[in-house]
């Protein structure tokens, strides 16, 4: 007689079994099987005893301190942002740490401050820190340490526009919608002369094409002008003021839509402390919504895109509990009206 050796149940450490194929097995869903492994008094008993035989059968490890033996990962995430001084990136922060407490996980936040040496340290950092995921809003375009974390087994996320073909998620909200709505509402509001003031980034470049696309569209003849900035900050928009306030008047503007609402504030300290009225002689409207918008002298219109929200799904990419492709159209931009796009007082 011949003995046949029992069938080897895989080991954790040589599995490759992830989030979603203990779900299959088990006939739950991803958030259930991260519930159990993370906040088990979330889930049923009976669940709870499913997603573990399941997890046991395929080899799947979900304690932190044998995940870590396994893969080398920790419960910690990291969020790389180009600059905390924009309070969107606090925005999306806040809906990333949200969601990673749900989930019993962390997010270490690593500031690079425009400086490519300081992102390229802090992706070093990361790595050293074993985090299991990284959400990256990078300075300008994916940097290439990102992509070698990736091939080594650190998964991430890009909070913003990718440029050419990839294959990492990459989530944003609407920007060339987000651009049209901008232009359009100066358009309606009269105004024809319009000039677009951005940095050098992906997801600008498509408020801009938006917003030259209402240009086209315009049933009245319009035009619009482009001013490039190296950063989008309140004093580089100062400084485009300063320079619109030393042309001739017929030179001027009247309608401004700026790259994003610190750039639009410092545009609006700038004319209006060299007597350039604001809405009455140029009309402007910023883009992000940031909570300052509702504050400035003069109340600022913008373009809302709901940070939050694209902070907490770029986390529940990283940890399997939901897909890139659910993510479309669950950002679109809205048009939040305030006076400084509106010379006649009135909502339009």
């Amino acid at each position: 007689m011949t003995l046949e050796p029992a069938p080897r149940r895989p080991k954790a450490a040589d599995s490759l079994a992830t989030v979603g194929d203990v779900a299959t097995r088990a006939g739950v869903s991803r958030a259930t099987v991260s519930y159990t492994f993370t906040q088990p008094d979330r889930v049923s008993p009976e669940l709870r005893r499913r997603v573990l035989a399941a997890a046991d059968e395929l080899g799947y490890v979900g304690n932190d301190a044998a995940r870590r033996l396994r893969v080398g990962h920790s419960l910690a995430l990291g969020l790389l942002v180009s600059s905390t001084g924009n309070p969107v990136y606090a925005e999306i922060a806040a809906g990333a740490e949200a969601e990673a407490a749900a989930h019993g996980r962390f997010i270490l936040v690593a500031n690079s401050d425009e400086s490519r040496e300081r992102e390229r340290a802090y992706l070093k950092f990361f790595e050293s820190q074993q985090v299991s995921g990284i959400l990256a809003v990078p300075v300008a375009g994916v940097p290439t340490e990102l992509i070698e974390l990736r091939k080594r087994g650190t998964p991430f996320v890009l909070v913003g526009i990718a440029e050419g073909p990839h294959d990492y998620p990459a989530i944003s909200g609407d920007n060339e919608r987000g651009g049209h709505l901008a232009a359009s509402h100066l358009l309606a509001q009269g105004r024809r002369r319009l000039l677009f003031a951005g940095g050098p980034h992906p997801h600008v470049d498509l408020r801009l094409a938006g917003a030259k696309r209402a240009v086209a569209e315009s049933a009245t003849p319009a035009t619009i002008e482009v001013i490039r900035v190296r950063v989008q900050t309140a004093k580089a928009g100062e400084a485009v003021a300063g320079e619109l306030a030393g042309r001739p008047k017929p030179g001027l503007p009247d309608g401004i839509v700026a790259g994003n609402d610190l750039l639009a504030l410092g545009l609006l300290h700038g004319l209006i402390t060299a007597g350039i009225r604001v809405p009455e002689d140029l009309s402007l409207v910023g883009y992000d919504d940031i909570e300052f918008a509702d504050f400035a002298i003069v109340p600022l219109t913008t373009i809302r895109h709901p940070s939050a929200a694209l902070g907490a799904s770029a986390v529940r990419i990283l940890l399997g509990l939901e897909k890139e492709q659910d993510t479309q159209g669950r950002f679109d931009p809205e048009l939040v009206i305030r006076a400084t796009s509106l010379p006649g007082g009135g909502l339009a």
